[in-house]
């Protein structure tokens, strides 16, 4: 026998260092036998350096291992310590595992500080320096240490002062070589208390330690009183923990105001202001990731302490952001004489790492953008509103310098540059979270699927920052209605689920303004439950979902017993002249769809809680929202649901496609017959209406419904004029590498092309035309769907709680073969036309007579 333990996580995370007593395990199985499950498992857990566990469990009967609790191990755990965790199972045959390759986690601090250090500001000649110093280069004394003697070295940050920036302020470096970026920004309203909590990031570095180690910070600011708390921690072998060197007075620091040429000037939205970034490469500090400036005067002590006493300080929850070097598409030409032009060949969320010669001292004006101009420039004033326009100064021969902001930018133009460009003079230099690059792939033999695919799985990959947002270039704020779709579609490309969940719970306490988008936390918790097997989430905050149904004044029940409607209206769709004419009434269509999927998810989760009452309750009104709505609104003769009814009850003579999609969307239907006329309507004959986020709820309807060919068709659209809403038009006329805000620029004049809300082609082709969902919660049991045009074949990866699914789909003549490969512990639902077929661990191929795809007729 033969069994792989493999991507042992705690709270989803890799590294956790938030654990408190309600730790849940998970692990990835691997058998060299088909047909294999786990039938028992016996965790262990060993403090740092004891030869000896701490706890190890009985053996625990079950093939349970997405969301494990160990609800003993919680009272023996001490804040801030290290530990080792490992698992074994048993199989099918009753053998016995091997002991798993360790795995760690840091229980969670409940308070911690060191001072705070900012440079000492520089005295220019007398000029008046900027009110808040924007740019700080820190570094540290020399660590001297020997690897040899510590199982974990690790870095914990944290900052005050860039708060407004809505951003991770702090590059840091040990020894040459990028750590990451944090910390994570603050919350302004954790757990609904209405207390600020800061958070503090915590870096593994153990594999970069040497005997001499040096770490150096670029920071920026933003607010009054900035701050880099920092602590280096050594594990030692012996069981010890060590403070190795924390920030304070004996730190150095250069003022980086004249090395970015700060004079006051801000990079503007209608949400944040950044520091332009002109760069002086005779003030910046050459090569200062490496540790090479003694002569730095001493950094100053700006804060005693990381919080107040009135805010809160807690461990960042999902995976740490890197920087990563973008380079490999880089194209370079000079358009104009001294004017060169860089296509860095996709969008980049964060700066730039800039290397190249310049014959002479020069200064060079730069524009960044998301967009060209008709005439082949850079259009560095962006749609969505910061006009990305800075010079650079440089010194006669090598600039080597790395920039600070995250910016939202595809192109760089270097105005009057005097000499020459290669493409490896200009690197991206990206923030984002770690992407495993196999965890999501997909090929067919529809191009266009293709593409689309890889601009939703490169949209999230791009998109993972310290939090899901709309889009960093504008708001950098969090949605609920974009975090169905970046969610969904990360689950189904990428096995980091923790930034989902961290997003999830965030938004729970940072409602924002569209009423509908605060139903969609509901549906956001219980698809965290289904991807991930897990109730802690679904347990701490189900009073709050409870709540969030409550959407009348002073969040008073908004449901009519009257009627069987509720009252109000949602964002429908954006922009406004999106939504189809759409006319509001008291009780409207979309909003009431929503609420029957809302209340029926409830009924789920107040089951799985063991929260009887409350079932019956949101059960009942499930069923009557959607039996009125069927009743009242639907029109049979046009084949769509009216848009809504006014206060007396009469009905608004209006069909906008969205009240139909919205319906189709959320199961507002009673019969096949029906289904197919609102899948008609959806539909469009082939086209596209609303948004490019409103596109979810469409294919949605429509691949829930098994009318997956009809959104195979609507994604292939070859169209691709401009401003057409297809995917053809967005990839090869919008060149968009990232989802955009909205379909065109016509479509919405102040948009963003990294916008994540329109990443659902990647949920659509997993989740529908491949029809991989799961059936059981943590994907014991998944279903597969495949519903295709004919003569579509395609192969796919895709992640799960208990491993990576592989499906390669093609046709010979009317038969579909299908061959599957399920992780071990889990099991496949095939639905067939001759009803289910289940598919246990291991590669297997099912065939079967394809059925005629339904053509909404």
């Amino acid at each position: 026998m033969a069994i792989q333990i493999t991507n042992l996580r705690v709270n989803l995370q890799s590294f956790p260092s938030d654990v408190t007593d309600d730790a849940r395990f998970s692990w990835w199985l691997a058998s060299d036998r088909d047909n294999d499950r786990q039938t028992a498992y016996q965790l262990r857990v060993a403090a740092n350096g004891q030869p000896k566990p701490l706890a190890v469990t009985a053996w625990q009967r079950g093939h349970r291992n997405a969301g494990v609790p160990w609800p003993d191990l919680g009272p023996l755990l001490q804040p801030g310590q290290l530990y080792s965790w490992q698992v074994r199972i048993k199989n099918s045959q009753k053998e016995k595992s091997s002991w798993s390759t360790p795995a760690y986690f840091i229980t969670a601090l409940p308070h911690w500080s060191v001072p705070g250090i900012w440079a000492a500001p520089a005295q220019a000649g007398g000029d008046t320096l900027p009110a808040t110093q924007a740019f700080a280069f820190l570094q540290s004394p020399m660590i001297d240490l020997d690897p040899a003697g510590y199982t974990k070295v690790v870095i914990r940050l944290a900052s005050r002062g860039a708060d407004s920036l809505l951003s991770q302020n702090v590059d840091l470096f040990l020894n040459g070589h990028a750590v990451g970026v944090g910390p994570a920004r603050p919350q302004e309203n954790i757990d609904g208390s209405g207390a600020r909590a800061y958070h503090y990031n915590t870096y593994d570095v153990t594999a970069a330690l040497v005997k001499y180690n040096q770490l150096a910070l670029l920071a920026t600011a933003a607010d009054p009183q900035p701050s880099v708390h920092l602590a280096v921690i050594g594990y030692t072998v012996a069981g010890s923990i060590v403070t190795l060197a924390q920030t304070g007075p004996e730190w150095t620091g250069l003022d980086g105001t004249t090395a970015f040429g700060d004079d006051g000037t801000r990079l503007r939205t209608g949400y944040f202001a950044m520091p332009a970034e002109n760069i002086d490469m005779a003030h910046y500090p050459r090569h200062w990731w490496h540790g090479t400036a003694a002569n730095w005067p001493a950094a100053v002590v700006t804060r005693p302490s990381t919080v107040q006493d009135d805010e809160r300080i807690m461990p960042y929850a999902a995976e740490n952001s890197e920087r990563q070097l973008i380079k490999n598409h880089t194209k370079v030409a000079e358009i104009t004489p001294g004017n060169w032009l860089i296509d860095l060949g996709r969008e980049i969320i964060g700066g730039l790492a800039v290397k190249l010669t310049s014959p002479a001292a020069q200064r060079v004006v730069v524009w960044q953008g998301e967009q060209l101009t008709a005439d082949g420039h850079v259009r560095h004033h962006l749609a969505a509103g910061p006009d990305y326009i800075s010079q650079w100064h440089l010194v006669s021969g090598k600039n080597h310098f790395l920039t600070a902001q995250m910016k939202n930018f595809r192109y760089v133009e270097l105005r009057g540059f005097q000499g020459t460009l290669t493409p490896a003079d200009i690197a991206g230099w990206q923030i984002a979270q770690p992407f495993p690059a196999d965890d999501g792939r997909f090929h067919s033999n529809v191009p266009l699927l293709n593409a689309a695919y890889k601009l939703s799985r490169d949209t999230i990959a791009i998109t993972n920052q310290d939090l899901f947002v709309d889009s960093q270039a504008r708001e950098r704020r969090a949605y609920e209605g974009d975090l169905l779709v970046n969610s969904l579609t990360s689950y189904t490309v990428s096995r980091n689920d923790a930034l989902a969940r961290y997003s999830i719970d965030y938004l729970l306490d940072h409602p924002t303004w569209p009423e509908d988008y605060k139903l969609f936390n509901v549906e956001m918790l219980w698809w965290d439950y289904l991807y991930t097997g897990d109730t802690a989430l679904l347990t701490k905050r189900y009073a709050v979902l409870k709540a969030k149904l409550r959407r009348g004044p002073n969040n008073t029940d908004n449901y009519d017993p009257a009627m069987h409607l509720v009252r109000g209206t949602g964002l429908i769709d954006w922009p406004e002249r999106e939504r189809d004419g759409y006319v509001v009434g008291t009780y409207n269509t979309a909003f009431n769809a929503i609420y029957a999927g809302a209340y029926r998810i409830m009924a789920k989760i107040a089951t799985l809680l063991g929260e009887q009452a409350d079932m019956a309750h949101y059960e009942n009104r499930a069923l009557l929202v959607k039996k009125t709505l069927i009743d009242r609104l639907w029109d049979p003769a046009a084949g769509a649901f009216y848009d809504s009814l006014q206060a007396d009850g009469t009905v608004t003579a209006h069909h906008a496609k969205h009240a139909t999609a919205y319906a189709l969307a959320y199961d507002v239907t009673d019969s096949p017959a029906m289904t197919a006329q609102m899948a008609k309507t959806v539909y469009n004959n082939g086209e596209f209406f609303g948004s490019i986020y409103f596109i979810y709820f469409i294919l949605r309807g429509l691949i829930d419904h098994g009318y997956g060919a009809l959104a195979e068709n609507l994604l292939t659209n070859p169209d691709d004029r401009a401003d057409q809403k297809t995917f053809a038009a967005i990839l090869h006329t919008l060149r968009a590498t990232v989802t955009p805000e909205a379909w065109s620029n016509q479509h919405k004049p102040n948009l963003t092309l990294s916008h994540p809300w329109g990443a659902s082609p990647g949920l659509t082709i997993v989740q529908g035309l491949a029809g991989i969902m799961p059936l059981q919660a943590g994907g014991y049991r998944f279903s597969v769907r495949v519903q295709v045009t004919p003569g579509t074949t395609f192969q796919l990866t895709t992640p799960s709680s208990q491993g990576l699914i592989r499906l390669n789909y093609h046709e010979e003549g009317r038969t579909a073969v299908l061959a599957l490969t399920v992780p071990m512990n889990a099991e496949a639902v095939v639905r067939t036309p001759k009803g289910p077929v289940a598919v246990d661990s291991g590669t297997h191929t099912v065939s079967y007579l394809r059925p005629v795809p339904l053509d909404g007729d």
